[in-house]
């Protein structure tokens, strides 16, 4: 009950506590205590995703966190979400550390309307791909008397799913820009939201080109421009299309890899659950790709 009671705009006094309090001196002038009783607020009458993002620090948006989620790891990263036109929306949006139950994993983002707890199944409200993130979202635009199908057909909705895509788009972007390095240590744990997003989201695809990654045999990182650039001279075909070699299991594939790599040829490295689909994908969309 503790995640959804946490936010109620009215205070909720659901369980007693005792503190110690000074009172005082005694006879030797040292500290007398004595114990009081009063309620136990578990509520947060003023939620992190209420206040300006200038006014919070890393510990806060850690802090909420594990206010939330207390038995899993540190974030990625977070988003701060803060709108008021064309449509109102607050609320933070976290990226966890992807673990391979990927159902066990949804249905962790809280949907609020006025700080009032509507539901946790937010999937007509964030894309399909975003449904791993964690978090909160407030809309007063959003009645408490929600509906699937309202959802599904609202046109406030509709522009808060396609902004908070938008807003994630950014961050990525962002994040590649001013620290590629820091980038590239994340890149693992955020690369199915990517890959996902650029199967599934057509607008994602397009900001994704800028800074979506492949990595090689070498554990060395580029984006698709760059390794176009970096392979087509030497895997090129007769019909001008540029080869593209991987492997989805490097240990098992050894003898493959270094077969090709005898031959100047890079190997990338497409092992994950959703590489089948990511690689189908860039076959239709990159030209001259096979």
């Amino acid at each position: 009950m503790r995640s959804i009671a946490s936010f109620y705009l009215l205070k909720l006094s659901l369980e007693r506590k005792e503190d110690s309090v000074e009172d005082g001196v005694d006879k030797d002038d040292k500290p007398k205590y004595k114990t009081v009783t009063s309620d136990r607020i578990i509520n947060n009458t003023s939620p992190i995703w209420t206040k300006a993002p200038l006014e919070l620090k890393d510990e806060d948006y850690l802090a909420f966190y594990k206010e939330l989620y207390p038995f899993t790891e540190d974030p990625l990263f977070w988003i701060h979400l803060n709108v008021d036109y064309p449509f109102s929306l607050t609320g933070v949006l976290y990226f966890p550390k992807i673990k391979n139950d990927f159902e066990m994993q949804r249905n962790k983002i809280q949907l609020y309307s006025r700080q009032v707890f509507i539901t946790d199944e937010v999937k007509d409200v964030v894309p399909d791909f975003l449904m791993l993130l964690h978090g909160v979202l407030d809309s007063p635009d959003i009645p408490l008397n929600v509906s699937r199908s309202y959802l599904q057909s609202d046109a406030s909705v509709k522009k808060i799913s396609a902004h908070i895509t938008k807003k994630v788009a950014d961050k990525l972007v962002d994040m590649f820009i001013k620290d590629r390095p820091e980038f590239e240590k994340k890149w693992d744990d955020i690369s199915v939201f990517v890959k996902y997003g650029i199967i599934s989201d057509e607008k994602f695809s397009e900001k994704a080109k800028e800074f979506a990654l492949l990595k090689n045999t070498e554990g060395k990182y580029f984006t698709f421009k760059e390794y176009e650039e970096k392979v087509k001279v030497n895997q090129t075909d007769k019909d001008k299309n540029v080869v593209y070699l991987y492997t989805t299991d490097a240990g098992k594939q050894h003898s493959f890899v270094e077969i090709a790599k005898s031959r100047a040829y890079d190997v990338l490295v497409l092992d994950g659950v959703l590489d089948s689909h990511f690689i189908n994908h860039l076959e239709q969309k990159l030209e001259k790709l096979s």
